[in-house]
């Protein structure tokens, strides 16, 4: 998950009214906490937006052990050839389109501007983290299930999660700055459907395992010399 100040204005109404966690709750909610320190996953994404349309394979891959989590995310073509390159720290998004040689290299939150690949690399760092009670700063009880509000991870990102009464995940929702805010729906067991105006992706994965990758460098990404950045500068 990004910024069209105009493009990007849908949560206002989900992120407010929230009460604060008491530590009774956090104790409860504590069975949900995930252990691992690594997530790779291959999947399965059709995209309609303003700036790419069409069915991609993509791998991503997470890191949130003991370091700064971080993620990146590739997606391929039909026939192979890589679309986008994206990686994702919670103080910085850097990731380009190789076809096109456009991309962004951003210090969050100073830099943060309307582009699908800080949208990308905003969601991906938040969904592949493992889930922590500790990050829960407030609930808030409807018909449909439990919202929890969650501590930032990326710097000026705020997430909030919908957990049915039998504990699954349901929603996140993301805000942004600016007003900016995108939603991501459950539509299978492993199926996403991520929504904006102008955005419209469903990600379904087809493979996950949490083995660490050989070379934590994976999770790294330098742009090309000929990359022209649309947003942020170069560090």
């Amino acid at each position: 998950m990004r910024r069209l100040i105009g493009p990007f204005l849908l949560l206002a109404a989900g992120c407010s009214g929230f009460a604060p966690v008491t530590p009774q709750q956090v104790e409860t909610l504590r069975g949900s906490d995930e252990t691992f320190s690594f997530t790779r996953c291959k999947f399965r994404m059709s995209v309609d937006s303003a700036w790419l349309t069409g069915e991609f394979d993509g791998v991503a891959v997470a890191t949130g052990g003991s370091g700064s989590p971080a993620a990146r995310v590739q997606v391929f073509g039909d026939l192979g050839p890589k679309v986008l390159d994206v990686a994702s720290r919670p103080h910085r998004i850097v990731g380009y389109f190789p076809q096109t040689m456009e991309g962004v290299d951003c210090a969050l939150p100073d830099e943060a501007a309307p582009h699908l690949l800080l949208f990308l690399g905003a969601t991906v760092l938040e969904d592949l983290l493992p889930f922590q009670s500790s990050r829960i700063v407030g609930i808030r009880t409807e018909e449909e299930g439990t919202w929890l509000r969650l501590k930032p991870v990326l710097s000026g990102v705020h997430t909030d999660l919908l957990r049915a009464g039998s504990g699954e995940l349901q929603k996140r929702r993301f805000s942004w700055i600016y007003g900016i805010g995108w939603e991501e729906t459950r539509i299978g067991a492993e199926e996403w459907r991520i929504t904006a105006p102008r955005i419209d992706i469903r990600v379904k994965v087809v493979e996950r395992d949490h083995a660490p990758p050989a070379k934590l460098e994976v999770l790294d990404l330098t742009l090309p010399s000929e990359v022209r950045l649309s947003r942020g500068s170069r560090k």
